[in-house]
């Protein structure tokens, strides 16, 4: 499963655990004098940038869809194929870091259930046959959650401050998610500006939007700014003719063939004194890429 866009008539790709790591290498940024650092950090980090190990299988074996002759993008890939590979990436992210683990599970689950309520424009179109299946996957995993979390409060102090760092946590996953996805699926010379969020600065404050916007030069300037600094990231892509492939071996050996890229992009603050507050109104959602 890739994350993919057309353009210029070649089909871009980026390996969906890429991103994962791209977005992990940015996480490690987050914290300034508006935004705190939160608790759990480093676990944070770890589950930002292995949030979609699971789909290293997906990668490298290129699912294919034979309608269309082309790579499965990531907004289209089969739910039960979806829950297989989450399911394998949330085990092996736990196994290394529970508090990681249970981050990316929930990042995991959020996707069948609007993100929790966190963005209600995004969530996975579930069929009608197998939403029995999902629900009892999704309170599953929630009685799992119980146990892991149990040992950690132990160590943490009170229940309620840790539930509040978790869902802290999860929104800035999310944010990373999207803003990785942002600079995967754009063009350097891109403009576009989306509103992503909310993020809360602080444990105890509401939770704000962040907008984004390219500058056409493969800058990106985020408002208000979460990062310790400018941030320089790089996305590696593929590119192939972006025609219809006649068999699964054919868009393949399209993909290994291609050569690796490496396009780098920055994130800045607004410049003093701008800002983006009239677009409060618009919101971030995966179907406008």
């Amino acid at each position: 499963m890739f994350i993919t866009r057309h353009y210029d008539g070649y089909l871009y790709i980026v390996n969906q655990y890429d991103h994962s790591i791209q977005a992990g290498e940015v996480a490690k940024h987050w914290g300034n004098d508006q935004f705190k650092r939160p608790d759990y950090f480093k676990s944070l980090c770890l589950a930002v940038e292995k949030h979609d190990i699971g789909w290293v299988e997906s990668d490298t074996k290129v699912l294919f869809n034979a309608e269309t002759g082309q790579p499965v993008p990531f907004l289209s890939v089969n739910l039960l194929q979806h829950v297989d590979f989450y399911g394998k990436g949330y085990e092996k992210v736990k196994e290394e870091d529970p508090y990681a683990g249970l981050l990316v599970g929930m990042h995991w689950m959020g996707l069948y259930t609007s993100r929790f309520g966190y963005d209600p424009s995004f969530t996975f179109k579930i069929p009608e046959e197998l939403a029995p299946k999902i629900d009892e996957k999704i309170i599953s995993m929630q009685k799992e959650w119980v146990d892991l979390k149990m040992e950690m409060w132990k160590k943490s102090g009170p229940r309620s401050q840790f539930e509040n760092n978790l869902w802290m946590n999860y929104e800035i996953v999310q944010f990373m998610d999207r803003l990785s996805q942002y600079v995967s699926m754009h063009k350097l010379e891109t403009t576009n500006k989306l509103i992503m969020g909310p993020v809360r600065p602080l444990l105890e404050s509401k939770g704000v939007m962040i907008t984004v916007q390219g500058q056409g030069n493969g800058t990106v300037v985020v408002d208000p700014y979460p990062f310790d600094s400018e941030v320089e990231t790089t996305v590696v892509l593929r590119k192939i003719p972006d025609i219809q492939y006649e068999s699964h071996s054919a868009v393949y050996k399209a993909i290994e063939e291609a050569e690796f890229e490496r396009v780098t992009w920055k994130f800045v603050p607004p410049i003093q004194g701008e800002s983006f507050k009239t677009l409060e109104t618009e919101s971030f959602s995966c179907k406008k890429f």
